[in-house]
């Protein structure tokens, strides 16, 4: 494998990281927030901890094909 290819799939694996925990976090702060002002019990909070992380698993899938798109591309020419 290329060593180019591999540092942009650690790349893009670590970005995939940074996104779930600030995802997590921010939907738990948000659902608390929400949840506060409407007086809910954890409804906001529950939605934004699962939407928000769903949303960044996405983003990871399309990312991963790109780059494997990308790649084989590349692997097409002489």
């Amino acid at each position: 494998m290329d060593k180019r290819f591999l540092l942009k799939l650690l790349a893009v694996a670590s970005n995939f990281i940074f996104e779930m925990l600030v995802g997590l976090v921010l939907g738990f702060l948000i659902g608390q927030w929400l949840d506060a002002w409407f007086e809910f019990n954890l409804v906001f909070t529950i939605v934004f901890m699962v939407g928000i992380p769903l949303v960044a698993i996405r983003n990871f899938i399309v990312r991963m094909l790109r780059l494997g798109a990308k790649h084989d591309d590349r692997k097409d020419l002489p």
